[in-house]
């Protein structure tokens, strides 16, 4: 029997040969990228049953990509799309679905992929549900743990500002669609950027670093929003 496909799309790459095993484990066969970028061309290049990738993924936005798999499945050659959950807010989490999953199909925190992704994979493409390996699970979810620690500790200021405001849109994302300008966008997300701004310098605080100046958030917020469409690049 033929083992089902998927790409996967994530900069960490401690992170996704986690979940290349874990799905290898569970009969698919995981195709790894590092960026967006080389994510695209994958798609353009090769079907996949199922693509996953991380919303804070560099290059091109995982939101973009997943709206991209969207457009290729229904011209009947697309992938079934997971998105991964950035999970900065795992201690202070929203406690909430995302409002909008960007074409995806569903999404998983990056916490819970050793016992959520591969059923919900299956669910989505229609197979058998598999055993569930309890010891295996657990050390998945260990081992992603830990790596998404480590992704806040050692990450640039830039790229966690980054990351903290895809998980802020996905969450938000219905808010942020329907404003027709940047300044909209903002005051539709305005506390959560507080909020991140807050994680941000509890962040930096705490690896001893020095505060940066500007506002990395408010930079972030701007590129992304600028990425999905919502304002005009200007000169």
């Amino acid at each position: 029997m033929t083992r089902p496909t998927v790409l996967i799309a994530h900069e960490r790459a401690a992170i996704a040969n986690v979940v290349a095993r874990v799905l290898s484990h569970e009969g698919f066969e995981p195709t790894q990228v590092a960026d967006g970028v080389a994510a695209g061309d994958a798609l353009a290049r090769r079907e996949f049953d199922a693509m996953v990738v991380d919303v804070g993924v560099p290059g091109i936005p995982g939101y973009d990509l997943a709206e991209r798999a969207k457009s290729l499945r229904e011209a009947g050659k697309g992938a079934r799309v997971v998105v991964l959950v950035a999970s900065v807010y795992r201690a202070t989490s929203y406690k909430r679905r995302p409002s909008r999953l960007y074409g995806a199909d569903d999404y998983v925190e990056l916490h819970h992929i050793g016992d959520a992704l591969a059923p919900k994979l299956r669910r989505l493409l229609a197979l058998p549900a598999g055993a569930v390996d309890a010891a295996a699970v657990e050390s998945a979810n260990e081992a992603l743990r830990h790596e998404g620690d480590l992704r806040l500790e050692s990450g640039e200021i830039s790229a966690l500002a980054k990351l903290i405001v895809a998980d802020v849109v996905l969450y938000n994302g219905s808010g942020v669609l329907g404003a027709l300008d940047l300044a909209a966008a903002t005051r539709a997300v305005g506390r959560d950027l507080d909020v991140g701004r807050e994680l941000l310098a509890q962040l930096i605080a705490g690896r001893g670093d020095v505060p940066p100046g500007g506002d990395p958030i408010g930079v972030a917020f701007r590129e992304l929003m600028v990425a999905l469409g919502r304002v005009e690049v200007t000169k």
